[in-house]
Order: C-alpha cells, then structure tokens, then sequence
C-alpha cells in the first residue's frame, strides 16, 4: 500500500481538486483506493458522494468497486491492509505533518504564499520523511516572469522533486466540484487543456508510487 498526502499550510491551492482526481483516475483503473478526508470541512466526502453523504467521524462510504472515502479529521487510520493507495486530503494546519505518514507529500503551490508556507514546514516534512512533490497549480495567472521565478525557488528547495508542467487555470477543472466530477466527466471538459494536465499529473503521481504497470 502507497500512501499519498496532499499537503500545503495554505488553503484555497487545490489540495482537494488533487485528492478527488488522483482518487478517481487511480480506482479507474482498477486501483483499490482508500480516500481520507483529514479535514473537518469535509469537502472531499461531499465532493464524492455527489453532496449526499452526512460527516461523521469514522463514517466510510463506497463511491465505486475500487473506491472508498472515510471523513476522518486529523487522523489516518494505521491499517488499510485491504487498499492499494491512500490519498489524504488535509487541513491547512502545520501539526498535520507530525501526525501522518506519507510515501508521498503532493505539494500544490500556486504563488508567493503558497511557496512560503512550504518553507514554514518544510523542516517538519523532511523529518516526516517520505517523497516529497511540488506541483505548481494555476500559476498562468500570475505571468510568465512571476511563474519561472516560482519555478526557479521551488528547484532550490533541498529534497523536493517539482513537476515542471504547471496545472493551467481551467474553467473545466473550475467546473468539476461543482459537478461532483472530475473534470473528464464534467461538461465540455474531456480533451481540454485542464483534463490533459489533470491526468498526465495523476499518471505522473501514480508512477512515482509505483503503479507504472497499472496505467
């Protein structure tokens, strides 16, 4: 079993965009998943329940064969022997890192706040242990001159592996929650700019844990 946090001591970046479709294109191809809401605003159980689902602690619910949520806030449960992958969708508060263990730390940055709130956790990161991840997320909105800057510190940070293809702003992915789909599934969103980027990322993530044959 792989576990992925998706992770910033920011709110507002994408963290919950990144856990519905990481989730979704892994049990789409047949990866049994585990999604953890660590959050208490659960927005990532009502996302994949289609806003049916009552937030109660501990509460699982199945979304499809190979899918399954649990609103756990603040706490990730020790054995899921029965699951692939686990992806945990957190909080932006800094006691999460000492709480969790990850095989991997998915880092959305989308601007100046966003990189320097990495910096504040960064050290708690590193001695969690675990990959960790930075992904640039809608930083076209900030131009090209401010973006390659981002790009630059986030390959000075020690340790830290960056995707350099950026998730671009996309009114299709904009879409998906309000849809309670991914943005392949959503209206006019399959083959966009948005949907290509969202699943090369997922293909990419995925095979940084080793799910490589099962893509």
């Amino acid at each position: 079993m792989k576990t992925i946090v998706v992770y910033n001591n920011k709110g507002g970046i994408g963290k919950t965009t990144f856990s519905v479709h990481l989730a979704l294109f892994a049990s789409e191809r047949r990866i049994r998943t585990l999604v953890v809401g660590l959050d208490r605003q659960g927005d990532i159980c009502r996302w994949l329940s289609g806003g049916d689902e009552h937030l109660m602690n501990g509460h699982f619910f199945r979304v499809n064969e190979c899918l399954q949520v649990l609103y756990s806030p603040m706490e990730l449960p020790q054995d899921l022997a029965n699951f692939d992958l686990v992806v945990a969708d957190c909080p932006p508060h800094v006691e999460v890192v000492d709480q969790v263990d990850a095989d991997l730390w998915l880092v959305p940055i989308d601007g100046r706040l966003a990189m320097e709130n990495m910096g504040n956790v960064y050290a708690a990161l590193r001695r969690a242990e675990g990959t960790i991840l930075i992904v640039l997320n809608r930083c076209d909105l900030i131009g090209k001159r401010a973006l390659e800057g981002l790009r630059e510190a986030a390959h000075q940070i020690p340790q830290a592996t960056v995707r350099d293809e950026p998730i671009p702003s996309s009114a299709a992915i904009a879409k998906a929650s309000e849809y309670f789909r991914p943005v392949w599934k959503v209206p006019y969103g399959k083959d966009t700019q948005g949907d290509r980027a969202m699943q090369a990322m997922c293909g990419d993530v995925l095979k940084m844990c080793g799910f490589e044959g099962r893509l």
